[in-house]
């Protein structure tokens, strides 16, 4: 946590995310939600919509990994969808600490990134991603693969 404190003094941001989220109580099982995080306000409002739109979930937004990191040691939601560029810590990072925890290894993480070499694809599966998906990417082929992840941990 002291990390974290630091990098919040360093950028500025405030304790009180101004994106939507839902206080809970510590729990190793994965809720019906969906952590969206991304630091482009638009992306995230794109999959916001796209998730919303197509499963009965609860959808939470952060615009950086470590909102999200602290969000989910209290939420722990069922899928993350997870920008790769982010400010502070990026993607891979965050997914690297999330497999870390045995208390989150149900929750399916799914990388989204305009990075789209295959080093990086590799790397992230590496990681243990359950998907990774490049920027742009199609509406409908985006949520199939969310609904097969959301299917296989049903």
């Amino acid at each position: 946590m002291k990390k974290i404190d630091s990098y919040r003094n360093l950028t500025g941001i405030a304790n009180n995310s101004t994106d939507k989220s839902i206080a809970g109580a510590k729990s190793s099982t994965p809720k019906r939600e969906i952590l969206i995080v991304d630091d482009d306000d638009l992306t995230r409002k794109l999959i916001s919509r796209l998730v919303s739109k197509e499963f009965d979930h609860d959808i939470t937004t952060k615009k950086n990994g470590i909102e999200a990191l602290e969000y989910v040691e209290k939420n722990i939601p069922q899928l993350i969808i997870l920008d790769l560029m982010l400010p502070g810590m990026n993607g891979f990072e965050i997914l690297k600490k999330v497999r870390e925890d045995q208390r989150f290894s149900q929750i399916k993480v799914v990388l989204v990134s305009a990075k789209s070499r295959s080093e990086d694809i590799e790397r992230g599966f590496d990681l243990t991603a359950d998907e990774y998906i490049t920027k742009p990417f199609q509406p409908k082929e985006f949520t199939a693969r969310i609904r097969k992840l959301l299917t296989k941990a049903a």
